[in-house]
């Protein structure tokens, strides 16, 4: 498949001739707005914000990930992905610098929601209209695709291993409990099943103990959230904690203390200790920065928490949205608001080369 233009990137990048290890000079913080379908680019430097644009009025982005300097958003029922490369400077601070953005067409039909990169070429992308994922290499726009489970919504990589999460949600409801499939990414595919105890998964991500973390939403409007823990050496679901409560969303680790953080559109940021496996900030006692849940999070060198916010909660999103970029945990105190795109659903981190 050929690339399809259809805008250039531009960003604002600082310069710095040595960075320590925890500057966050250079690194981009990803937000996908679902509802206007834009991405924002947000300066872990100066919080200053460019958007980007897919010009296809079906496109509905709601996931990201980014590694290296790329970020790579799926749209949903555009059937296709986006890709953005990132530039470091051009010349000094401040500096304008153009750089081709791309969209590479999925399988019509198939949908886009989860995805992981594996490198620097290679993203898998869930499709859970067709019951498959599909492997994307995002440099030549190859692609090719691996039957797995009912209705997979997020895929996370360890080590060479692919881990994709089926939510087996039939009509919309959940059908069961869900399940994983896993495969080796570059081998011999045979794909093994992993059961999982919650229902409705939807979202994965490794911990700094190379264990694997996926948030089971539950049945809506019954608070049965819940948190299962796999050994992906094992493959086996070896702990799971509740009280999750409604819906709660997509996680992502905090190096501090051994922290998952979880967003909830109802709860805000809450927190589960991975070293002694115990929810630590459950409903009612959730962050709620500006008073509101959270969608999405992610993180920054120095630690500090960027969270979603759609400023709706549950309802339906007609206004911007809000990132609160906050101090690490357990304090979250508020560093700045950063306004950016209509309903933001999720965030990830990336950096200019």
């Amino acid at each position: 498949m050929k690339r399809v233009i259809v805008f250039a990137l531009v960003l604002v990048a600082a310069c710095s001739d040595a960075l320590e290890q925890t500057s966050s000079a250079g690194q981009v913080i990803g937000v996908v707005n679902s509802s206007d379908r834009t991405l924002s680019l947000i300066s872990a430097t100066d919080f200053t914000v460019t958007t980007r644009s897919w010009q296809s009025g079906s496109a509905s982005p709601t996931t990201i990930d980014g590694s290296g300097n790329t970020f790579v958003v799926p749209l949903g029922a555009a059937d296709a992905v986006g890709v953005d490369l990132l530039l470091g400077s051009c010349g000094g601070p401040a500096t304008l610098c153009p750089q081709p953005d791309y969209v590479i067409p999925l399988a019509p039909g198939a949908g886009a929601t989860g995805v992981a990169i594996q490198d620097d070429s290679i993203a898998w992308i869930a499709n859970p209209n067709a019951y498959r994922v599909t492997r994307v290499n995002y440099q030549s726009s190859d692609t090719a695709t691996v039957a797995v489970g009912v209705y997979p919504q997020a895929v996370a990589i360890i080590g060479t291993r692919v881990f994709v999460v089926n939510s087996n949600l039939v009509g919309g409801s959940p059908a069961g409990p869900s399940w994983l499939t896993s495969f080796d990414c570059c081998g011999a595919r045979t794909p093994d099943s992993i059961p999982l105890t919650g229902t409705n998964a939807r979202f994965a991500v490794v911990g700094g103990d190379s264990l694997l973390y996926v948030v089971d939403a539950g049945h809506p409007g019954a608070a049965d959230g819940k948190l299962s823990i796999v050994d992906p050496v094992s493959r086996t679901e070896v702990a799971v904690l509740n009280g999750l409560g409604e819906s709660p969303g997509a996680a992502v680790f905090h190096p501090s203390g051994g922290r998952l953080l979880v967003a909830s559109l109802t709860e805000g940021i809450l927190e589960v200790n991975t070293t002694i496996r115990s929810v630590t900030r459950g409903p009612g006692n959730g962050v709620k920065p500006g008073g509101h849940g959270v969608s999405g999070l992610a993180i920054d060198l120095r630690g500090r928490v960027y969270a979603v916010d759609p400023g709706t909660g549950a309802g339906a999103c007609v206004a911007a949205g809000t990132v609160h970029v906050l101090t690490a945990p357990p304090s979250y105190n508020e560093i700045n608001a950063v306004p950016v795109g209509v309903c933001p659903a999720t965030a990830a981190v990336a950096a200019t080369p």
